[in-house]
């Protein structure tokens, strides 16, 4: 048996073992509902196939010539894109309403949780800046 797509075979490996741990937990706990019978099962499923195809060699050439097809890297580019501006502007939104109600209430909670999104906002700043400034020096 060989393995022709190493990446599929570990996430269906690594599926297939919450599914098992799941059920595991499950059955010590004896709290089996469906959501739990559905979420094992999927994993199963999912994971059992993700490792069928990697270790077909047509279904693992497939999956890598639909990996590097120029639409689909083109359509992650820009999801990518599109929901870290999202999370900037969610980020920005929410710092600033903990800290308008910090300052209506004097909760310092408030504060400290809009001081940690500010935080996070201004990495993410930083963090496109020098992505921009590196990719603009490779060209």
């Amino acid at each position: 048996m060989k393995i022709y797509n190493k990446k599929a075979f570990a996430s269906g490996v690594f599926m297939v073992a919450l599914g098992l741990l799941n059920l595991i937990t499950s059955m010590m706990r004896q709290d089996f509902d469906m959501n739990s019978i559905i979420l094992i099962a999927a994993l199963f499923v999912l994971g059992f196939g993700s490792i069928m195809r990697s270790i077909s060699q047509r279904m693992a050439k497939e999956d890598k010539l639909e990996e590097l097809d120029e639409r689909n890297r083109l359509i992650a580019l820009k999801s990518k894109s599109k929901s870290f501006r999202l999370t900037q502007i969610i980020s920005f939104a929410l710092m600033l309403a903990l800290l308008v109600m910090g300052k209506v209430s004097g909760y310092e909670g408030f504060i400290a949780m809009g001081v940690g999104l500010a935080f996070a906002f201004a990495i993410s700043l930083f963090a496109e800046i020098f992505t921009f400034m590196y990719y603009e020096s490779k060209n």
